[in-house]
């Protein structure tokens, strides 16, 4: 795939180094550096020069038992332009990690040379044995969000969502959201535009919204869509609490009713209003599991009545709203 007269402004090419060791988990490593790479494939120029560092340097082995190589440490020169990125690993490795003097004592000094400094799932643990936390939003992995603010009570730990940015520090939760934390990276150096080349070029979310579920229906639409309906998806999903009629969706492509409708069925395979009831449906189930009550539910994703909603989500989902919130429900 090749994009071609992409025009970005002209700024120095950013080195993301991702900071490893023994045991890490290997898709917090490649799923962001995928992310960076393709950015560098589709601007059809440098934009990141990507680097994996480790204490000592040499051979890292994953925890899926694959090898991969690294430079030392004592080679890095960070500088305002660079990020610095820990990967996460599960409980055994990662305490052998936290341990070391030299992780610690490196992430403290490239903090205040970097322009940002993150983890990638349970890599915050590794930041905030660094004191990078202290004082600071931030959120890992749902399982070990518990652990992480029991152990540094002055970190402020934000288990339901993906990624969070505090300051010059980004942390991301579960390890597929090390993705959605290196797209938003993107678009903050860059666009929204090559966010969303990047996101279709490697079949992912062009934003997902805070918390760990995936809405299937957003991803099918993102995957068929094209750039003439890319921002509307977006705008869709971040408006979903308010009345969206056809007519308010086809006035922000810029197109007549009857065209929109026709375009968008031929294209989609689905209406406008269908489509936007199965996100109405699928976001009502995320705030069910977060244990929110169906009143509120009913407010917060735009349905108009709560028997209305009731019935919608029972059709769709095959189960109550009430009953799924009973079954599935993470707040107790």
């Amino acid at each position: 795939m090749t994009i071609s007269n992409y025009n970005l402004p002209m700024k120095k090419i950013c080195s993301i180094y991702f900071l490893v060791y023994d045991g890490i988990e290997m898709l917090d490593l490649s799923g962001p550096a995928g992310v960076f790479s393709t950015a560098n494939h589709l601007a059809g120029k440098p934009l990141y020069d990507i680097k994996v560092v480790s204490i000592n340097g040499g051979l890292i082995t994953c925890s899926a038992g694959m090898k991969i190589d690294s430079c030392c440490i004592e080679t890095v020169c960070l500088d305002e332009e660079d990020t610095l990125l820990v990967v996460g690993a599960l409980e055994q490795p990662l305490r052998l990690a936290i341990n070391k003097h030299k992780h610690r004592k490196f992430i403290r000094d490239a903090e205040s040379r970097v322009k940002r400094i993150g983890s990638v799932c349970s890599g915050a643990f590794l930041l905030a044995s660094a004191g990078i936390l202290d004082g600071k939003s931030c959120t890992t992995h749902w399982q070990a969000s518990s652990q992480l603010s029991g152990l540094y009570k002055s970190v402020k730990v934000m288990p339901d969502l993906l990624y969070v940015v505090d300051g010059n520090v980004w942390t991301s939760a579960g390890v597929t959201t090390g993705i959605d934390m290196a797209l938003a990276m993107v678009e903050y150096d860059h666009d929204r535009a090559l966010m969303g080349k990047i996101a279709r070029q490697l079949v992912v979310y062009t934003h997902r919204p805070g918390n760990q579920s995936q809405f299937s229906s957003v991803l099918e639409m993102q995957i068929k869509s094209t750039v003439q309906f890319d921002d509307l998806i977006n705008w869709v999903t971040n408006n979903l609490h308010k009345p969206l009629r056809v007519n308010q969706l086809a006035d922000y492509v810029n197109m007549s009713e009857r065209t929109f409708h026709r375009k968008f069925v031929k294209h989609f395979g689905k209406t406008p209003a269908k489509f936007v009831e199965l996100l109405r449906l699928e976001r009502a189930r995320e705030y069910l599991t977060a244990g929110m009550q169906v009143k509120q539910v009913t407010i917060d994703v735009g349905f108009q009545s709560e028997a209305g909603f009731r019935s919608a989500f029972e059709n769709y989902f095959g189960i109550a709203p009430s009953l799924h919130k009973k079954m599935n429900s993470t707040s107790h």
